[in-house]
């Protein structure tokens, strides 16, 4: 017997089964606390109302590539293990690509929510006393 799915099309179900799984992955719990970590970074260094979207795209690319390897190098890990990390990096890139895009708005939308967090707390500051 056929499994009965909630939708008309069974194909519509497995889809929407890829997309939380690429959404799982994209920020799963050993990761999330290093894309906080860099979010929160960029937020607070950010000059005055630069681009979030160039911000996260370079939040992107430490924490996908230059994280992953600086790790492995205080590791101590051998010259060939990172090559070939570097190289099963670059050969994934098509098939991680969805990840990569999820975790980019991730990142953008936590570098904007920081951002507004920040001018939040700026704005309280005490009123001046008239001289």
């Amino acid at each position: 017997m056929a499994p009965k799915y909630p939708g008309n099309k069974p194909e519509e179900i497995l889809e929407m089964e890829d997309l939380s799984y690429i959404i799982g992955i994209g920020f799963s719990g050993a990761d999330l606390p290093r894309a906080v970590i860099l979010a929160f970074l960029f937020a607070m260094f950010a000059q005055g109302n630069g681009n979030i979207w160039k911000a996260g795209l370079l939040a992107l690319l430490i924490d996908r590539t230059v994280w992953p390897i600086a790790a492995m190098g205080a590791s101590g890990a051998e010259l060939q293990s990172v090559y070939s990390a570097i190289a099963g990096m670059a050969k994934s890139f098509k098939a991680d690509l969805g990840i990569y895009i999820v975790r980019y708005i991730g990142l953008v939308l936590m570098i904007g929510g920081f951002r507004w967090m920040r001018a939040w707390i700026h704005g309280m500051s005490p009123k001046k006393a008239a001289a």
